[in-house]
């Protein structure tokens, strides 16, 4: 891209920016980097649309690092509930830890120290905060140095836990203003149409001609999946090196977002269309291929069992789906099986123990590429959960895979389970 093509970037991004919760009004201001890690991974596989109320409410109930750090993974999988791909809530979770740990760390007074050096980090804040004070310093601007923040290194932040490639760049460049690229499905289709190229960042291609930046022939001996993933980063370098890298890399995502769509691409109010090579051959449809999706199918049962002092059995661990986290009791199973007790529900309860039985319908489902439908069978036991969990307990043979159950208030369940595919059964069931 050309100076001139950055410039009409640049110019187009102030005139047409949305509102967005996370962005700031001032475009060339500095964002706050938990933010931008938030919002960044929230927006992974997920429309703005629907990322902008969870933003929201995630900030008010976590504003910060600290909070994040000192919340327990129930409660953040009850803010992510809605949004799937749980690891990355997971992921936030360790990573706030991790860096609120090496925070304390660093500010921890040495073994054997004076009582009076355990008060440093305290004492340095106040003197800063005098002396900045005196040059009209804000004292947000100081307490900003000594709270917990992200690393400001690539190799550092994607150390942590659910921080890749892409979120490194977004967080060191529209937090710190570095001139780092970023990569995301917006980009992808930018630059793919803007070149054409016609492969994908994960493609595997051998025996390929690879179009160059600079019009020379690649070698024909073959083009691996970290050459294709390459080309579409050098773009991105290419974008990013300028002063103004953070404001040429959001342009260029709110520029996929509205105008160079995935269908139906807004070609005539583009400020890149006198260079974008698809756009000039009418080919824009072509661009970029068509990613390779295998979807898997997949049928199974889930139990809603109630035991007689009304609570809700809830199982973590050993499950086909959510398998880290509190969920019904589910297995595969053949669609119109469920006359009867299924013999997997002996996992978890014993047959004798069962008071009624009741097929309360089916629900649809989506994790990752499986295509899932479940039937719902309540079960009501005869014996209260604390009988029921000992005579479960008493056959090693059930409960396999490290898998933990928990019995669940009945009127506490709406609120309890944090995943969307424990809840359809649930509204099935009650």
């Amino acid at each position: 891209m050309t100076p001139d093509s950055l410039k009409r970037l640049r110019e187009w991004f102030k005139k047409n920016a949305a509102e967005l919760p996370w962005r700031l009004a001032d475009l060339d201001a500095p964002r706050d980097a938990y933010a931008v890690w938030i919002s960044e991974t929230m927006l992974q596989q997920t429309q703005v649309s629907t990322v902008k109320d969870y933003f929201i409410r995630w900030m008010e109930r976590f504003p910060n690092i600290e909070t994040l750090a000192n919340a327990d993974e129930a409660e953040v999988f009850k803010y992510w509930q809605g949004l799937g791909y749980y690891s990355r809530a997971r992921n936030i979770l360790k990573t706030a830890k991790i860096v609120v740990n090496a925070h304390r760390d660093c500010h921890a007074p040495c073994k054997g120290a004076r009582n009076d050096v355990q008060v440093s980090t305290a004492r340095e804040l106040a003197h800063a905060l005098e002396k900045r004070s005196s040059h009209g310093t804000k004292v947000n601007d100081v307490k900003n140095e000594f709270s917990v923040q992200l690393p400001e290194t690539r190799k550092e932040l994607e150390a942590l836990p659910g921080i890749g490639a892409y979120t490194a760049g977004a967080i060191l460049s529209l937090a710190y203003h570095q001139r780092e690229a970023i990569l995301d499905g917006n980009l992808i289709r930018i630059f793919s149409r803007l070149y054409e190229l016609n492969f994908l960042p994960t493609d595997k291609i051998k025996e390929r001609i690879c179009p160059s930046r600079n019009s020379v022939q690649d070698d024909r001996s073959g083009m691996t999946e970290k050459n294709c993933a390459e080309i579409y980063w050098n773009y991105a370098r290419e974008v990013a090196d300028s002063p103004k890298a953070y404001m040429h890399n959001e342009a260029l995502m709110e520029l996929g977002r509205t105008v160079c769509k995935t269908k139906s691409p807004l070609c005539e109010n583009c400020p890149l269309n006198k260079e974008c090579r698809a756009f000039l051959d009418g080919r824009t449809a072509e661009f970029p291929p068509a990613k390779k999706r295998t979807e898997k199918n997949w049928h199974g049962t889930v139990l809603v069992i109630e035991c007689a002092d009304e609570k809700i059995l809830a199982v973590c661990g050993g499950q086909k789906f959510l398998d880290k986290q509190l969920a019904l009791p589910h297995f595969e199973s053949p669609r119109g099986a469920t006359v009867g007790f299924p013999a997997e529900a002996e996992n978890y309860i014993n047959a004798d123990d069962v008071e009624s039985i009741k097929h309360c319908g089916i629900f649809r489902h989506s994790i990752t590429v499986h295509k899932i439908e479940c039937d719902v069978l309540y079960i009501k036991l005869k014996s209260k959960a604390k009988a029921a969990e000992i005579a479960i307990k008493s056959d090693n043979t059930r409960i396999e895979n490290g898998a933990k159950i928990k019995w669940i208030e009945k009127a506490k369940v709406f609120e309890t389970f944090a995943n969307s595919f424990s809840l359809k059964a649930l509204k099935k069931a009650f």
